[in-house]
């Protein structure tokens, strides 16, 4: 995946600077900066979902996004929101929900779910979707601590067993070190991409 964004921007603002970026499978970044800087603006830059920008986004990469919020279908079971997304078996669904903790709860409605279920099932359907490249907004944000430590340990080894690639929008450096992510911030008005120091 490659962006070569020259500038975005909301009602004439410039939000988004000139920035270069380029993610491969198997590599992992995180994006820190202050709160309004436009990192979730580029993460749905980099997911499709924005194409009112100027620059180009290359990728040839399947790309599957966390959320900030589950956004799961409040009428469906559990299961089905895994495999009517994806595409993916029933099986397959039920394996993953295991995996990430969730069996025995394949029949049960987000709303008879926790916020870290949710959370956990919106992790399985992206791995379910089999990318190349995981796109996560904050996924760990308005989580208690210790649900949040095992959250990230859950995504870290799903990352190693599927070896996609992962960009990270965060405010903690310690999340994007916990992922083993290369660390960046967006800085500056327009905001601009630099690889943070902390990174080496």
């Amino acid at each position: 995946m490659r962006l070569e964004l020259t500038g975005k921007s909301f009602a004439g603002r410039p939000v988004l600077g000139p920035l270069h970026l380029t993610v491969e499978r198997g590599q992992r970044m995180a994006v820190l900066g202050p709160s309004g800087i436009g990192k979730s603006t580029l993460l749905r830059i980099l997911a499709g979902l924005d194409r009112d920008f100027g620059g180009r986004l290359e990728s040839r990469e399947k790309v599957a996004v966390v959320f900030q919020e589950p956004v799961l279908l409040p009428w469906q079971r559990a299961v089905a929101n895994i495999t009517l997304p994806t595409g993916c078996t029933e099986a397959e669904a039920r394996r993953l929900m295991a995996e990430v903790g969730l069996a025995g709860q394949e029949d049960k409605f987000p709303r008879q779910l926790s916020l870290g279920q949710q959370r956990r099932l919106s992790l399985a359907r992206a791995f379910a979707a089999r990318p190349d490249i995981l796109l996560m907004d904050e996924p760990f944000a308005s989580l208690d601590r210790e649900t949040a430590g095992r959250m990230m340990d859950l995504t870290a080894r799903l990352l190693d067993r599927s070896g996609a690639g992962l960009v990270l929008i965060t405010h903690d450096a310690a999340e994007a070190s916990g992922l083993g992510a290369e660390l960046f911030r967006l800085a500056g008005s327009p905001a601009a991409l630099v690889r943070d120091e902390r990174a080496g």
